[in-house]
């Protein structure tokens, strides 16, 4: 998608069903858990996850540390198909294959959003990521993302650590 078009988001209800769209800069307008999200965490083969901290110029949670790959699904794609584009736009990587760890609801779960989370195992330098949206990318150690969370939580989006309590207990 070409950076200047108008994106539209899904509209979904409590059992994440589509029930209409609205265009990206109106999403202020309706509630985080009518919206669907996807985040992936990537590993190197040193168990490392890659962790990029975010631009200052972005609009939510600015200057914070996020997930390796993060955003909207788009209106009209599914949860993976918006993985695999969002994977594509961050970091510039493509054919690949990514596992599914969990989906949260946020009528069941402490997620304020509906989302599902992947991972993918991947040793190959990021050399070709949005620098507009990227500040910078850090590869940490679990322990390492733990004591960053601890010491420092306003350096993570929220949903940080709703995902990260869930799939490694912290």
């Amino acid at each position: 998608m070409m950076k200047n078009e108008i994106e539209f988001f899904d509209i979904v209800n409590e059992n994440d069903e589509v029930i209409g769209k609205i265009k990206e800069n109106e999403q202020k307008n309706i509630r985080p858990n009518q919206l669907r999200f996807i985040n992936i965490l990537i590993f190197n083969n040193e168990n490392k996850i890659l962790v990029p901290k975010r631009s200052s110029n972005r609009k939510i949670f600015p200057n914070c540390y996020d997930f390796s790959v993060g955003g909207h699904v788009n209106s009209g794609e599914n949860y993976e198909q918006a993985a695999y584009r969002e994977l594509e736009e961050e970091l510039g990587i493509k054919n690949v294959g990514l596992n599914k760890i969990a989906y949260f609801n946020p009528y069941i779960s402490e997620s304020n959003t509906f989302q599902k989370v992947y991972t993918l195992n991947y040793d190959k330098a990021i050399i070709n990521y949005d620098k507009d949206g990227i500040e910078d990318i850090f590869y940490f150690t679990k322990e390492e993302i733990k004591e960053l969370m601890n010491n420092k939580p306003n350096l993570f989006k929220t949903d940080y650590f709703v995902v990260m309590k869930y799939l490694f207990n912290m």
